[in-house]
């Protein structure tokens, strides 16, 4: 096991390579401790830094280790996904022979008292990053979970194509969040499977405010019988970044219910969200929630909520709305002594949200940095 120290002071040389995967940089995304965490993993560039686990009830190891060590794990390699999906992540499995990835598995019944993290980092400029992750909870777990994907500080361009498959057992709860902090000309495609079984209940915040060239995520999940499926994503595009988002959220057993909350501000990037509901079984309830606020006419916002239906028996709902910075609010903060570019932050920073009581201190004051750093065009 490799330690992670901090390094102040890092010169520019230090800003690229593996040597750059600092205490510093990992705690942007919500990294703490090893000993404060039930387990942590950190792969950096095609390999890892990092693995370890403090819980006999929890496995982490690389992915490719556990098609070994657990057979039946490669039933669940590309069992909620197909590799010909797209062109994309056709391209990214044919170029891979050895998977790159971590498997998580928590046992039956464990209830793993510390925080589970994991993060992916790229530090080589250029690089083409396939990472493929499985997790298993399994019946009756209960466990809480903190990931991030990082870049090096000098690290701009790059390209990361990944593929997380989450298996959620009966009557499992699993609490999560995640943090992403990418280089301003870098391409990033995100592909999520998920499903959740009967009676449990997933709660998960998604973070992703850092200025990146072009980011397509991808995302479906099945909510089982009585099971649940609670998200809330916070995402910001600043001038030159461009987020493709498609969502879908698949009610697939009587008494699944569902909640998505999507909170979206352009400071001159374009947004293209696309949310689909589906209730494909009676008795089921679903809530889709998708606000935008607009920072300058340069940007682009662009919001597609929907609902199907596919039995008569299925509650479906959903708000949005985008509009433009309050005037008068605006008026107000800067008559109470502030320069117009900290009340706008100050207003951005209470349209996401941050008083949502699931999002950890550390990482809500990291993001509210973030979202300043991308405003003000510095480097992420």
């Amino acid at each position: 096991m490799t330690t992670i120290t901090h390094r102040p002071g890092m010169g520019q040389a230090d800003t690229l390579g593996n040597g750059a995967a600092t205490a510093d940089l990992l705690a942007a995304v919500g990294w703490e401790s090893h000993e404060t965490r039930s387990a942590t993993s950190i792969l950096v560039d095609q390999g890892f830094q990092q693995i370890s686990t403090t819980d006999d009830d929890l496995v982490v190891m690389p992915l490719a280790d556990a098609l070994v060590t657990y057979p039946w794990v490669q039933d669940l390699v590309f069992g909620l996904i197909d590799p010909e999906q797209d062109e994309t992540l056709r391209r990214a499995f044919e170029s891979t022979r050895t998977p790159l990835g971590t498997f998580t598995w928590v046992k039956d019944g464990a209830h793993v008292e510390l925080p589970a993290q994991s993060f992916t980092v790229m530090t080589v400029p250029q690089e083409r990053q396939f990472v493929h992750d499985i997790t298993v909870y399994g019946a009756g777990s209960i466990i809480d979970t903190v990931s991030g994907s990082a870049v090096a500080p000098g690290l701009t361009r790059g390209h990361h194509v990944s593929v997380s498959e989450t298996y959620v057992g009966e009557g499992a709860q699993v609490r999560s969040i995640s943090v992403d902090r990418w280089g301003r000309n870098m391409k990033v495609h995100t592909y999520n499977r998920t499903r959740v079984a009967a009676g449990a209940s997933l709660n998960t915040v998604s973070v992703a405010v850092s200025g990146l060239r072009k980011q397509v995520d991808d995302s479906l999940v099945e909510v089982g019988a009585n099971a649940s499926c609670i998200d809330h994503s916070i995402v910001l595009a600043p001038e030159g970044t461009e987020r493709i988002i498609r969502s879908v959220v698949d009610l697939v057993a009587e008494g699944a219910r569902t909640e998505q909350v999507a909170r979206m501000v352009s400071d001159g990037g374009v947004i293209r969200n696309d949310s689909v509901l589906v209730g494909s079984a009676p008795g089921v309830r679903g809530f889709l929630e998708c606000d935008g606020l607009m920072l300058r006419d340069t940007g682009r916002l662009e919001s597609v909520p929907a609902l199907d239906a596919k039995v008569d028996r299925a509650q479906l709902s959903h708000e949005a709305s985008v509009g433009m910075v309050d005037n008068e609010r605006l008026d107000y903060l800067m008559a109470t002594g502030m320069d117009e570019d900290s009340a706008r932050d100050l207003i951005v920073q209470g349209f996401l949200n941050f008083g949502d009581d699931r999002i950890p201190a550390s990482v809500r004051e990291t993001v509210e940095r973030l979202i300043e750093a991308a405003r003000g065009a510095e480097k992420m």
